[in-house]
């Protein structure tokens, strides 16, 4: 009968949360879009706050053997999301060199998974060993599962969040679909490898199942920010329709194994599952001695691979540069291996991907056939009206002679003007540097916020010095 209650109880629990989130999905696509700003922006954070909150509270509902201290939970919950406040800026920084290295989807997804998704991992069980594990709380096997649960929607919360604000603000529904997709994820990951802390310190298990746990965790870690990354990359626009697709599949695959995890785990509390050996094996509720230092040499380990995988990616590509020849035009230059590049028939387009600003460094290439007569001032003078037609705001700040790029001699342009990008207006400064080739207009252009302009100037002038006519 216990059992039977037991199973009828979770599946409320499990219905009333995917109607939850359901609501919650179905109200994001009905508000309506606020303007640019502010309200947008506190919208997107508002949202992103919700699917933690209903995933925990499911969770927290299932481990009625002995529920946990909300002051714990809300303790782990809130260190989850000190470090992913801490780990977001490296992360991403190994995101980007994970884009760039070389031009394989398996070395991406290796790269990302010993770097990216390795330290978020290893992040989050670290919360609850050194948050909560030592404590007399930590007494029953479903506990694990609880705490890195929190841990993992604390570390989703400030990525979601994070997600927002360098967006400026995005659609309600993208938002929302964002913010379940990575609590699904994360807490997920967070619980599962919370469930083998467990078995460690509880049942006297090998040390060798935590290994396994963050193996594992890790592995899917990858796996969803490769096809994350890959997705994003094609520069496709939100389709509702797929984002809700991807969202239930993984609520239903992800909720299997933890609800799974979760029986077994309330099993195990009860006594079902002991075996003799564990029964002999078994520890105290006082954090063990003698596993404790292996614990921390287990952290420790995976901290330092992810770290020497992640900046040696950089390290690696801050000085490798790649070439690039045009296949219609006679033109060739180097860039640096950390730009992405987009060849098209408009030419070439750069974009330096290590760049945090709101309208990163561009460099680009066009070139288009001009009279025989025309003179490199009169197509300056043209570009310039041009320009001011098309950009707002546009001012031409200097002119005049350029450096001799190709062996041919050039004419620069340094200019400003306002863009709208990440739902704010944006000042930007750019040179334009045209020469003469073959009765082609070659104009090499580079374009960067305005704060940003001084700064990374200097790489401009050395993409400019390896490009080579003929």
């Amino acid at each position: 009968m216990a059992t039977t209650t037991m199973r009828q109880s979770v599946w409320v629990s499990v219905l009333t949360t995917v109607m939850a989130l359901a609501i919650y999905l179905a109200v994001a696509f009905f508000i309506p879009l606020p303007q640019q700003g502010l309200p947008l922006i506190t919208l997107g954070v508002l949202l992103a706050l919700i699917p933690a909150i209903i995933w925990l509270g499911f969770f927290y509902q299932r481990d009625h053997v002995e529920p946990e201290p909300k002051r714990l939970v809300a303790r782990v919950f809130l260190f989850g999301a000190l470090a992913a406040t801490l780990a977001v800026p490296v992360t991403e920084l190994f995101e980007q060199n994970s884009v760039v290295v070389l031009d394989s989807l398996i070395a991406r997804f290796v790269v990302t998974t010993l770097s990216v998704s390795l330290i978020q991992e290893v992040l989050k069980v670290a919360m609850v060993r050194y948050v909560v594990l030592g404590t007399d709380e930590f007494d029953e096997q479903p506990d694990g599962i609880v705490y890195g649960l929190a841990a993992g929607l604390g570390f989703a919360t400030v990525i979601n969040i994070g997600f927002v604000l360098q967006s400026g603000g995005v659609l309600p529904l993208q938002a929302a679909i964002q913010a379940t997709n990575n609590a699904l994820v994360q807490g997920a990951l967070g619980a599962f490898t919370g469930y083998f802390v467990g078995r460690v310190k509880l049942d006297g298990e090998r040390l060798e199942w935590l290994v396994t746990g963050m193996v594992i965790a890790t592995l899917v870690n990858g796996l969803y920010h490769t096809v994350s990354g890959e997705v994003t990359s094609l520069g496709l626009s939100f389709q509702p329709g797929y984002a809700l697709v991807v969202a239930v599949v993984l609520a239903l695959g992800l909720g299997a194994v933890l609800f799974a995890l979760f029986r077994r785990a309330h099993a195990l509390a009860a006594g079902d599952f002991v075996t003799i050996t564990q029964q002999a094996q078994a520890r105290s509720l006082d954090m063990p001695w003698d596993i404790a230092p292996r614990y921390d040499s287990v952290l420790v380990a995976a901290l330092v691979v992810a770290l020497v995988v992640g900046f040696g990616v950089g390290l690696l590509l801050s000085e490798q540069t790649v070439d690039y020849r045009d296949p219609t035009l006679p033109v060739s230059l180097s860039y640096p291996a950390s730009w992405g590049v987009e060849s098209s028939a408009s030419g070439l387009f750069l974009i330096d991907l290590e760049a945090g600003a709101a309208f990163p460094p561009t460099f680009q290439m066009s070139a288009n056939k001009v009279a025989g007569d025309a003179t490199l001032q009169s197509l300056e003078q043209e570009r310039i009206l041009r320009q001011e037609q098309q950009l707002d705001f546009y001012r031409a700040e200097t002119r005049g002679e350029g450096p001799t790029v190709g062996g041919q001699p050039t004419r620069q342009v340094v200019y400003s003007y306002v863009t709208l990008t990440n739902a704010e207006p944006v000042v930007v400064r750019g040179i334009d540097t045209l020469l003469l080739f073959e009765n082609r207009l070659y104009i090499l252009r580079y374009v960067v916020e305005a704060n940003d302009f001084s700064e990374s100037r200097e790489q401009y002038q050395r993409i400019l010095g390896t490009v080579r006519l003929g």
